[in-house]
C-alpha cells in the first residue's frame, strides 16, 4: 500500500485504506436506508391497525344503535380491514 492510499486516523497508532473508508461508508449508508425502511413499515402497519381497531369501534356503536343492520355493519367493516391489511402488505412488500 503506498502513503497516498491511506487516509490517517486522529491518535490512532494506525491507517485505515481509502477503500476501506468508503467501504465502510457505504454500509453505514445502507444500515440508515434500512433502518428508515424497517422504521417505515411499522408506522405503516401500527397506523392500519389503528383504523381496523377505530371501524370495529364505530362498528360496534352502529350495532348498538341499530341491530338490524348487524349484518350490513359486519361486511362494511369486514371489507374495509381486509382493504386496510391488504394495503399494508403490499407497502411492506415494496419496502423490502
Amino acid at each position: 500500500m503506498s502513503g497516498s492510499n491511506l487516509v490517517p486516523r486522529g491518535r490512532v497508532s494506525f491507517s485505515v485504506s481509502r477503500e476501506t473508508v468508503r467501504t465502510v461508508r457505504h454500509i453505514d449508508s445502507a444500515l440508515v436506508q434500512e433502518r428508515a425502511a424497517i422504521s417505515a413499515i411499522s408506522r405503516v402497519a401500527e397506523h392500519g391497525l389503528s383504523e381496523a381497531t377505530y371501524l370495529t369501534q364505530m362498528r360496534n356503536q352502529l350495532e348498538a344503535a341499530v341491530p338490524d343492520a348487524s349484518e350490513a355493519l359486519a361486511l362494511i367493516a369486514g371489507t374495509a380491514n381486509m382493504a386496510i391489511a391488504r394495503m399494508v402488505a403490499r407497502f411492506g412488500s415494496e419496502m423490502s
